[in-house]
C-alpha cells in the first residue's frame, strides 16, 4: 500500500509542474491534458511508448534547468 501512496504523491507533483507550465504559456492546454492522462494511466503505456510520447517534452525539463541554475 505505501507503494501506491508514493506513486500518487509522485503523479500529484508530476502534473503540478506540467501545471506550472500551462500557467507560463510554455506548453498548451491540449498537451497539458495529454499529459494528465497518461500519468493517469501509466500502466497502459510501455516505457518505450512513454519515452516517445514524453519526449517531445524534454526541452522543458532543459528550461526548467536553467531557470534554476541562474541560465
Amino acid at each position: 500500500m505505501e507503494l501506491f501512496e508514493e506513486l500518487e504523491r509522485i503523479k500529484i507533483r508530476f502534473v503540478a509542474a506540467y501545471d506550472k507550465l500551462v500557467e507560463q504559456g510554455v506548453i498548451s492546454e491540449r498537451e497539458y491534458e495529454e499529459i494528465v492522462e497518461m500519468v493517469d494511466d501509466l500502466d497502459r503505456y510501455s516505457i518505450q511508448e512513454l519515452k516517445e510520447r514524453l519526449g517531445r517534452f524534454r526541452h522543458l525539463y532543459q528550461l526548467d534547468d536553467n531557470d534554476e541554475n541562474g541560465a
